[in-house]
Protein backbone atom coordinates (compact mmCIF):
# COMPACT_ATOMS: atom_id res chain seq x y z
CA UNK A 1 0.00 0.00 0.00
CA UNK A 2 2.76 2.55 0.59
CA UNK A 3 4.04 2.34 -3.53
CA UNK A 4 -0.28 3.45 -3.73
CA UNK A 5 0.10 6.28 -1.47
CA UNK A 6 3.78 6.90 -2.92
CA UNK A 7 2.22 7.23 -6.54
CA UNK A 8 -1.11 9.28 -5.21
CA UNK A 9 1.53 12.32 -4.04
CA UNK A 10 3.10 12.28 -6.81
CA UNK A 11 0.16 12.21 -9.37
CA UNK A 12 -2.09 14.97 -9.96
CA UNK A 13 -3.86 16.83 -7.59
CA UNK A 14 -7.73 15.81 -6.86
CA UNK A 15 -9.84 17.83 -8.93
CA UNK A 16 -11.56 20.36 -7.63
CA UNK A 17 -14.71 21.75 -9.98
CA UNK A 18 -16.25 24.87 -10.50
CA UNK A 19 -19.22 25.63 -13.66
CA UNK A 20 -19.51 28.80 -14.85
CA UNK A 21 -22.36 29.89 -17.22
CA UNK A 22 -20.38 31.69 -19.73
CA UNK A 23 -23.83 32.00 -21.85
CA UNK A 24 -25.99 34.10 -18.99
CA UNK A 25 -22.87 35.61 -17.94
CA UNK A 26 -22.34 37.07 -21.62
CA UNK A 27 -26.41 38.27 -21.58
CA UNK A 28 -26.17 40.01 -18.10
CA UNK A 29 -23.00 41.39 -17.93
CA UNK A 30 -22.77 45.46 -17.87
CA UNK A 31 -20.04 45.33 -21.10
CA UNK A 32 -22.02 43.22 -23.15
CA UNK A 33 -25.02 45.89 -22.44
CA UNK A 34 -23.06 48.97 -23.04
CA UNK A 35 -22.21 47.60 -26.46
CA UNK A 36 -25.33 46.05 -27.71
CA UNK A 37 -27.08 50.02 -26.31
CA UNK A 38 -24.27 51.43 -28.52
CA UNK A 39 -24.77 49.03 -31.11
CA UNK A 40 -28.63 49.53 -31.48
CA UNK A 41 -28.16 53.18 -31.02
CA UNK A 42 -25.56 53.22 -34.68
CA UNK A 43 -27.98 51.12 -36.17
CA UNK A 44 -30.57 53.71 -35.80
CA UNK A 45 -28.97 56.28 -36.74
CA UNK A 46 -27.65 54.55 -39.71
CA UNK A 47 -31.09 53.00 -40.58
CA UNK A 48 -32.12 57.07 -40.62
CA UNK A 49 -29.59 58.02 -42.80
CA UNK A 50 -29.98 55.29 -45.49
CA UNK A 51 -34.08 55.83 -45.10
CA UNK A 52 -33.02 59.44 -45.96
CA UNK A 53 -30.64 58.28 -49.11
CA UNK A 54 -33.38 55.67 -50.24
CA UNK A 55 -36.63 58.52 -49.72
CA UNK A 56 -34.41 61.01 -51.62
CA UNK A 57 -33.51 58.47 -54.34
CA UNK A 58 -37.46 57.99 -54.49
CA UNK A 59 -38.04 61.68 -55.12
CA UNK A 60 -35.52 61.55 -58.10
CA UNK A 61 -37.05 58.76 -60.08
CA UNK A 62 -40.45 60.12 -59.86
CA UNK A 63 -39.25 63.33 -60.96
CA UNK A 64 -37.26 61.35 -63.84
CA UNK A 65 -40.47 59.32 -64.96
CA UNK A 66 -42.68 62.64 -64.84
CA UNK A 67 -39.83 64.07 -67.15
CA UNK A 68 -39.54 61.21 -69.47
CA UNK A 69 -41.94 62.68 -72.03
CA UNK A 70 -40.30 65.63 -72.34
CA UNK A 71 -36.37 64.53 -72.58
CA UNK A 72 -34.69 62.51 -75.50
CA UNK A 73 -34.41 58.67 -75.03
CA UNK A 74 -31.07 58.68 -75.32
CA UNK A 75 -30.89 61.26 -72.00
CA UNK A 76 -33.83 59.57 -70.25
CA UNK A 77 -31.79 56.63 -70.56
CA UNK A 78 -28.66 58.26 -69.15
CA UNK A 79 -30.99 59.60 -66.59
CA UNK A 80 -32.42 56.25 -65.73
CA UNK A 81 -28.83 54.31 -65.75
CA UNK A 82 -26.96 57.07 -63.35
CA UNK A 83 -30.24 56.53 -60.85
CA UNK A 84 -29.65 52.55 -60.67
CA UNK A 85 -26.42 53.12 -59.82
CA UNK A 86 -27.09 55.02 -57.51
CA UNK A 87 -29.28 52.66 -55.77
CA UNK A 88 -26.94 49.68 -56.49
CA UNK A 89 -24.48 51.75 -54.84
CA UNK A 90 -26.97 52.97 -51.91
CA UNK A 91 -27.67 49.09 -51.44
CA UNK A 92 -23.55 47.91 -51.06
CA UNK A 93 -23.19 51.03 -48.33
CA UNK A 94 -26.31 49.73 -46.37
CA UNK A 95 -24.48 46.09 -46.82
CA UNK A 96 -21.08 47.34 -46.21
CA UNK A 97 -22.48 49.53 -42.66
CA UNK A 98 -24.39 46.50 -41.70
CA UNK A 99 -21.70 43.86 -41.98
CA UNK A 100 -19.21 46.51 -40.08
CA UNK A 101 -21.70 46.68 -37.62
CA UNK A 102 -21.76 42.83 -37.28
CA UNK A 103 -18.22 42.57 -37.14
CA UNK A 104 -17.85 45.12 -34.67
CA UNK A 105 -20.17 43.36 -32.34
CA UNK A 106 -18.40 40.06 -32.62
CA UNK A 107 -15.38 41.72 -32.06
CA UNK A 108 -15.86 43.68 -28.86
CA UNK A 109 -18.11 40.28 -27.63
CA UNK A 110 -14.45 38.56 -28.04
CA UNK A 111 -12.79 40.97 -25.95
CA UNK A 112 -15.80 41.35 -23.51
CA UNK A 113 -15.13 37.08 -23.22
CA UNK A 114 -11.49 37.15 -22.79
CA UNK A 115 -11.59 39.03 -19.85
CA UNK A 116 -14.37 37.14 -18.43
CA UNK A 117 -12.02 34.16 -18.77
CA UNK A 118 -9.29 35.89 -16.83
CA UNK A 119 -11.60 37.39 -14.26
CA UNK A 120 -12.68 33.63 -14.21
CA UNK A 121 -9.36 32.40 -14.28
CA UNK A 122 -8.45 34.68 -10.88
CA UNK A 123 -11.58 33.66 -9.01
CA UNK A 124 -10.51 29.86 -9.74
CA UNK A 125 -7.37 30.50 -8.26
CA UNK A 126 -8.42 32.64 -5.47
CA UNK A 127 -11.03 29.51 -4.41
CA UNK A 128 -8.42 26.80 -4.66
CA UNK A 129 -10.32 25.61 -8.07
CA UNK A 130 -8.38 23.51 -10.34
CA UNK A 131 -10.64 22.83 -13.14
CA UNK A 132 -13.39 24.82 -14.42
CA UNK A 133 -16.15 24.08 -17.07
CA UNK A 134 -18.98 25.50 -19.34
CA UNK A 135 -21.96 25.32 -17.78
CA UNK A 136 -23.56 24.65 -21.33
CA UNK A 137 -21.38 21.31 -21.46
CA UNK A 138 -22.55 19.92 -17.81
CA UNK A 139 -25.89 17.59 -18.00
CA UNK A 140 -26.12 17.47 -14.38
CA UNK A 141 -24.28 19.70 -11.72
CA UNK A 142 -24.63 20.62 -7.82
CA UNK A 143 -25.69 24.34 -7.95
CA UNK A 144 -22.73 24.72 -5.14
CA UNK A 145 -20.22 24.17 -8.31
CA UNK A 146 -21.59 27.26 -10.05
CA UNK A 147 -19.47 30.30 -9.64
CA UNK A 148 -21.20 32.44 -12.07
CA UNK A 149 -22.84 35.09 -10.14
CA UNK A 150 -19.31 35.81 -8.47
CA UNK A 151 -17.92 35.34 -11.86
CA UNK A 152 -20.60 38.57 -13.25
CA UNK A 153 -19.85 40.33 -9.88
CA UNK A 154 -16.14 40.49 -11.06
CA UNK A 155 -16.81 40.70 -14.84
CA UNK A 156 -19.06 43.74 -13.85
CA UNK A 157 -16.16 45.51 -11.38
CA UNK A 158 -13.92 44.93 -14.02
CA UNK A 159 -15.54 46.04 -17.03
CA UNK A 160 -18.94 47.94 -16.93
CA UNK A 161 -18.48 49.48 -19.91
CA UNK A 162 -17.02 48.88 -23.39
CA UNK A 163 -16.30 51.13 -26.41
CA UNK A 164 -17.89 49.13 -29.41
CA UNK A 165 -15.38 48.07 -31.94
CA UNK A 166 -16.01 49.89 -35.28
CA UNK A 167 -14.38 50.34 -38.37
CA UNK A 168 -15.45 53.95 -39.13
CA UNK A 169 -15.84 53.95 -42.78
CA UNK A 170 -18.10 57.05 -44.04
CA UNK A 171 -20.46 57.96 -42.33
CA UNK A 172 -20.53 56.99 -38.32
Amino acid sequence: TSSVLAQNASGPPAPSIAIVDVESIMRDSLAVKSARSQLDAIAKDLQTDIAVEEEALRADQQKLQQQRAVLAPEKYAQERKALQERAAALQQRARSLRQNLDRGMAQTMQRIQAVLFKEVGKLAEEMGINLVLPRSQIVVAIDSFNISDKALERMNARLSEVDLALERNGKK
